[in-house]
């Protein structure tokens, strides 16, 4: 199918020969070729199957339609003799023994980015689905391309944060306060030399550095707990204790640090300055040369940065918030923070601006509800906003880091699109094959197997369904059983199911859909299941040594006795080497006198994870 070939290309090649396959396939004929735009403006082939080199050269450039037009049509020609086409272009097309040919347009946001072409050696009138198949093929293949631009888009916007992140880290090197940064879970990752040369730390001892010795033991547990609340929670933190440096003397530091984002709102860590705080005439020096680093840092910033007093107006911006509003900084500063607001929100705005002062730590915003900022342009674009009130020395301020998560909210909107195609494509190829077999087993005496069929077939559906919620990543091993399992209700009460959560592969998470279908179907007709006393107990667990396993136990009783079957049958083979296959399982299936017992004993690879 395209639309899998191409969601799981891993280059340009796969998705051009994938949609090349899909081109002769779908359209009947033995050449075809793909053609995009370079930056120049230039229709260059870029895939092609059964044309000639000096064919390809000859009408290289040669397009209907220029460079990000848009409302294209595809062009279907019958017989290239019949067209307007200059005398040399018919001469080099019929020189290739090219007679019916299509031109079908490739788009991404309405935009023609490109062209693929379907060749044939006679004439031919294209019918009404081959014209839908030709447009759904182009459909798809723009998607690929979308996808593709939106992942250099991303790549190139993290080249560019980590640029941000080593100018920042080097202007702070020399910076005149100290300055520390550590991981998510609090390891230290960066102190600047003022900080190194307090502690008498090298710097390629900075990774297995533990300051928590040099503070002072009555300060211990306060700065050990706001710190640790401040990593938990993500929020910013400010505490005074006193710390031993380098030369055994205690200093009183004033440590305040804020949480660090990556730009897409990602957790990082925390960013800290201490500062000595020991005389009060150092202190005063040391706040401002603190406030001095802020603004540096607030500038060296990879996302947008505005800070407001207590009264909402604007005191400082960075550049990534010039771009990000489309104003000079000039306009913004001295102004209030409304005009950043859009038009339906400005009214309520103050009054929640008025409970700035009232947050004592960062506030995350944006999380779980839609937040728009509002451009010079008029434009409202989806934000997420970091919201952090700042003690200063000229009062309260606040701090709000805005990302821009426009490009997000499309390549989220691409992916689910592309998920909900290849559901209904998945959806709609059951309801045939399920329409194939209804109608192949009509008026026959083969009611068992249309039965078995069609029930194999929803096991199918039931697994698919649970998949498409996870955008086909993983399911839930303990949802495949109970889905499974509930396909007869009426038995429901009688079926106990235990087990920790785990993770499935697509792949097996099906193989084992199918086999719980098995199971249950043998255990309606034959075992705990066909009579009104026996019960079925499902149970699952994992093993980490000496590495991880999936070990689960069907068991029956109370049903008819049991004996060994004296053949294998579908059920029974389709349980062995599917699960063989799919999982590398081990599987053995015991017909004990009291009931079956299937036992499955599979590998947990990196595929099957803890949930």
């Amino acid at each position: 199918m395209l639309t899998d070939r191409l969601y799981r290309a891993k280059s340009s090649h796969e998705a051009s020969e994938a949609g090349l396959d899909a081109i002769r396939d779908g359209l009947g004929c033995r050449r075809a070729s793909m053609l995009l735009f370079d930056e120049a403006g230039v229709m260059r082939f870029v895939a092609w199957r059964g044309l000639s080199e000096s064919y390809r050269k000859a009408l290289e450039g040669h397009s209907p339609w220029a460079v990000g037009g848009r409302n294209a049509d595809a062009i279907f020609v019958s017989d290239i003799a019949e067209t307007d086409e200059p005398a040399a272009v018919k001469e080099m097309i019929a020189r290739e023994g090219i007679v019916g040919l299509a031109f079908i347009p490739l788009t991404v946001q309405g935009e023609v980015v490109g062209k693929f072409m379907t060749y044939y050696e006679r004439r031919h009138a294209f019918a009404s689905h081959e014209i839908d198949l030709a447009t759904t093929i182009a459909r798809q293949i723009g998607f690929y391309l979308e996808r593709t631009r939106a992942e250099q888009a991303r790549k190139i916007a993290e080249e560019e944060l980590r640029g941000s992140e080593q100018q920042f880290r080097l202007m702070s090197e020399h910076a005149p306060v100290m300055i520390w940064t550590c991981d998510a879970l609090g390891k230290c990752t960066n102190l600047n030399m003022m900080l190194r040369e307090f502690w008498g730390v090298e710097t390629e001892d900075v990774p297995t550095f533990n300051w928590h010795p040099t503070i002072h033991p009555d300060d211990a547990a306060e700065i050990g707990a706001r710190m640790m609340q401040a990593l938990s929670t993500q929020t910013a933190a400010s505490v005074q204790g006193r710390y031993r440096n380098r030369k055994g003397e205690y200093r009183v530091l004033l440590t305040t640090a804020r949480p660090h984002f990556s730009a897409s709102g990602i957790f990082r860590g925390l960013i800290g300055v201490n500062v000595d705080v020991t005389e009060r005439d150092q202190a005063d020096m040391a706040m401002r040369h603190s406030e001095e680093r802020f603004r540096s840092a607030v500038e060296a910033a990879p996302s947008g940065m505005v800070m407001t007093d207590e009264d909402g107006r604007i005191v400082l911006v960075n550049l990534h918030a010039e771009t990000l509003f489309g104003y000079g900084r000039e306009e913004m500063v001295g102004q209030g923070i409304e005009m950043l607001v859009p038009d339906r929100s400005r009214s309520s705005h103050p009054v929640f601006r008025q409970g700035y002062g009232s947050f004592p730590q960062a506030r995350p915003m944006g999380a779980g509800r839609d937040l728009y900022a509002r451009r010079k342009d008029g434009k409202e674009v989806p934000v997420e906003i970091g919201l952090s009130p700042i003690q200063t020395s000229e009062g309260m301020m606040a701090l709000a880091s805005v990302v821009d998560i426009s490009e997000r909210r499309r390549s989220e909107a691409q992916r689910e699109l592309l998920m909900a195609e290849l559901n209904h494509r998945v959806k709609n190829t059951l309801a045939v094959v399920q329409g194939i077999a209804h109608q192949t087993f009509r008026g026959t005496q083969a009611t068992d197997a249309h039965a078995a069929f069609e029930g194999r077939l929803m096991a199918l559906s039931a697994a698919h369904n649970i998949l498409t919620q996870t955008s086909w990543e993983h399911a839930s091993l303990d949802q495949i059983v109970c889905d499974s399992l509930q396909i007869r209700g009426a038995f429901s009460n009688r079926v106990s199911t235990t087990g920790p959560a785990i993770l499935l592969q697509p792949n097996q998470a099906l193989s084992l859909a199918l086999a719980f279908h098995e199971l249950l179907t043998n255990a309606v007709k034959y075992g705990a299941l066909s009579n009104d006393a026996g019960t079925i107990s499902v149970e699952w667990f994992r093993t980490d040594e000496p590495k991880p396993r999936l070990k689960l136990v069907w068991s029956e009783l109370g049903g008819p006795t049991v004996s060994s079957p004296t053949r294998r049958g579908f059920g029974s083979r389709l349980i062995e080497r599917g699960l063989a296959a799919d999982l590398e399982a081990e599987v053995a299936m015991e017909f004990q006198p009291q009931g079956l017992v299937c036992r499955i004993d599979a590998p947990l690879p990196e595929g099957i994870l803890p949930q």
